[in-house]
């Protein structure tokens, strides 16, 4: 016994193509998982923000307070809350930070920020500049879900076409039967071949002239003009 198949080697080729089929659907499966859960919108654990005008720095693990700028120009700027440094590190072009931990409040997220202000530190955030740090990266998840698809259809195709009996007495004796037919030889066929292609001209000849009937009968009077 190979591997636990049962009969192994009767009905080979049915089986065979029976696994490719539901292999092919079972990797259609997959492929649409893989497509659906790269939309996810997974926890975030940290924001990768981009600084400009930055006076003075921060070191990891203090706390800065974050603000949105107000539509009106005069009023005070919005406070949102609190974040945690996570990482600083300030170049020629400007700096780049990671904050963590939010506190903020109702409604309120870490992509609305315009201004972070620590003590002795003030820097204006980038447009566009506030990058959130998945919990766990997409593409891992991805990965996971459509190989977890691909190991599920290859354990229940093993099971159905290698161990089920019910199932593989089925297949068994649809390769038996497939054996009884008597399969047309290549004369044949080419023969049957030219009989359709000659049938499917001659039928579309005697439509050609029926509709030149038709439009000269209808011509004839007058409810078509040429």
């Amino acid at each position: 016994m190979a591997l636990g198949i049962y009969k192994a080697g009767q009905g080979y080729w049915v089986r065979v193509l029976t696994a490719v089929g539901a292999g092919l659907l079972a990797l259609a499966t997959a492929a649409w998982m893989w497509g659906e859960t790269g939309a996810l919108n997974l926890p975030n654990s940290a924001w990768d923000v981009s600084l400009t005008n930055a006076s003075g720095a921060l070191t990891p693990g203090q706390t800065a307070k974050i603000f949105q700028r107000s539509e009106d120009e005069k009023a005070e700027e919005i406070e949102l809350g609190t974040m945690e440094v996570g990482t600083y590190a300030a170049s020629q072009f400007g700096a780049q930070t990671r904050l963590v931990k939010p506190a903020l409040g109702d409604g309120k997220v870490p992509s609305d920020m315009d201004l972070v202000r620590a003590d002795n530190f003030t820097a204006d955030v980038g447009q566009a500049a506030v990058r959130p740090i998945p919990i766990v990266d997409p593409l891992y998840v991805q990965g996971a879900l459509a190989g977890v698809v691909m190991l599920g259809g290859a354990l229940v195709i093993f099971w159905l076409v290698g161990t089920k009996p019910s199932t593989c007495e089925f297949l068994i004796q649809t390769d038996g039967e497939m054996k009884k037919v008597n399969w047309s030889t290549r004369r044949e066929v080419l023969g049957s071949t030219w009989v359709v292609i000659g049938a499917s001209v001659m039928i579309a000849a005697i439509l050609y002239v029926v509709d030149l009937a038709f439009q000269w009968f209808f011509v004839s009077i007058d409810v078509l003009q040429r």
